[in-house]
């Protein structure tokens, strides 16, 4: 949820695996996923085209199956080195300070009634109190979430087979490219395009 929170709405449930996710460079505007049937066939064709292109001519749309196959190679052959630069050292300590102020702050809700109880706190004084910190845990967990996992090597290890990523649905690879990519950017030059990713971490 996290994750889909930085994505419009809309594509944060699209069918599509990539939807919400790709940018062309030359317009700066995200593409949305149309779908083309032609007259008296059942076959559909799927195409990327930018929302708001501000060029002249307008950039032109592109085969989403083809952005898709691009996609897939390039977190193959990128992630396993996008994740050996994490210092995980840096980001246990961090997860490890988290948890220990959720905890903390937790404590200190439990004892919340007993002080109620033996009259040290007034109802009002609990209730802004109990607010405040469940406030502050949630702020605590949400900061925790986003954290890349310990063993995130081994998962980017084999997310790096091309054949995982085509044996999962479109539902499930919207779900797991969410999980890895922040950004897909379209580099055009001139009628040949080429793509970026910007991972999460």
């Amino acid at each position: 949820m996290r994750r889909n929170s930085r994505l419009p709405s809309r594509t944060a449930s699209a069918p599509r695996s990539l939807a919400g996710l790709v940018v062309c460079s030359e317009c700066r505007s995200h593409m949305n996923v149309t779908r083309v049937t032609l007259h008296r066939q059942k076959k559909e064709y799927l195409y990327l085209r930018p929302i708001n292109c501000s060029q002249n001519p307008k950039c032109r749309a592109i085969s989403y199956q083809e952005v898709l196959k691009n996609t897939i190679e390039t977190v193959c052959r990128d992630l396993p080195q996008a994740v050996e630069k994490i210092n995980f050292p840096y980001f246990e300590q961090v997860k490890n300070n988290l948890t220990e102020a959720i905890i903390h702050q937790q404590k200190i809700l439990a004892e919340i009634p007993a002080l109620v109880e033996t009259g040290i706190l007034d109802e009002e004084t609990c209730k802004l109190r109990t607010y405040k910190l469940r406030i502050e845990i949630s702020t605590l967990q949400a900061q925790l979430a986003i954290l890349p996992p310990v063993n995130l090597r081994s998962v980017a290890q084999a997310v790096s087979i091309p054949q995982f990523w085509l044996d999962l649905s479109e539902t499930e690879r919207r779900f797991y490219f969410r999980e890895f990519i922040s950004q897909i950017e379209i580099i055009r030059q001139d009628k040949d395009w080429n793509l970026q990713i910007i991972f999460i971490f």
